[in-house]
């Protein structure tokens, strides 16, 4: 488990479980140019990330994984090999790694999601019951109707998301910077969903963006032709990951994306190498 400290906080990053993402879903990857973006089955794994801050009183729980399910390759994409071959996605590990934490569901005051996909919200409320009762449920109010509304009344993840709403717990956000704690800002970041939000730790002159899905894969960092498929504005989300990889390397600030192998907190070095902190 990777845990960084910054002021009076410490941030751990916790795991949810494991996708494995097929070449087609990174439209303009090239799998010969970047051949180290692959594993052995021919997909990409990425965890799924969630990051845990404790401080200044506060217990702030970023993301909540996929959740107690695992989910199949689309109808014509070619599934990893394996046999049995295994599931695209699969979750439900982020209890256990909140356990080891020493922290437990009721221990959570506040819930941030980056945003609304269906790998971001899973824990919310997987059997129809908020998983964090005491806690308030913080989102970009521009993701509701783009991202839930859109969905069927039977679709686990706006299930679980209406569970929280109609708890009362949920709170929605706008504006570009939204305090949640001493030092601890939501920052908008759309394209990768409209209400997309990173969150941003500052303290003792040192800083942490924990970035979200702003950028999915290290092979990002270095090539803007790779965009995700499930980016809602391609184009809007590579002028955010620009401004923020900017802002990264000019305030040497700690980066930690929600997919990136590891899950490790890293710096950008030179010709923006990612090194680990």
């Amino acid at each position: 488990m990777h845990r960084i400290t910054v002021g009076d906080y410490t941030i751990e990053a916790l795991t949810d479980g494991l996708c494995r993402i097929p070449i087609p879903f990174f439209p303009g990857l090239d799998p010969v140019e970047h051949p180290e973006v692959l594993d052995p089955d021919g997909t990409v794994h990425v965890p799924i990330g969630a990051f845990l801050v404790r401080g200044q009183g506060r217990t702030i729980l970023v993301d909540t994984g996929f959740g107690p399910r695992e989910t199949g390759f689309p109808h014509g994409v070619t599934p990893a090999t394996g046999d049995p071959a295994p599931p695209m996605g699969e979750g439900g590990d982020l209890l256990a790694a909140l356990a080891k934490a020493g922290t437990a569901p009721e221990d959570v005051d506040t819930v941030f999601v980056t945003h609304l996909h269906s790998d971001h919200v899973g824990w919310l409320a997987p059997e129809g019951t908020p998983a964090f009762a005491r806690a308030r449920v913080v989102h970009g109010a521009a993701d509701w109707h783009p991202m839930v509304e859109r969905l069927g009344h039977d679709d686990w993840s706006r299930v679980g998301l209406e569970a929280v709403r109609t708890a009362g717990s949920i709170e929605a956000i706008h504006g570009e910077a939204v305090p949640l704690a001493p030092g601890v800002t939501a920052r908008h970041a759309p394209g990768h969903t409209p209400g997309h939000y990173v969150l941003d730790v500052e303290a003792d002159d040192e800083r942490l963006i924990l970035l979200g899905d702003v950028i999915h894969a290290p092979v990002q960092l270095r090539d803007d032709r790779i965009h995700f498929i499930a980016d809602h504005d391609p184009t809007e989300v590579a002028r955010t990951r620009q401004r923020w990889l900017d802002e990264a390397e000019r305030t040497s600030a700690v980066i930690a994306p929600a997919h990136f192998p590891g899950l490790e907190f890293l710096r950008l070095g030179p010709g923006r190498t990612p090194v680990a902190v």
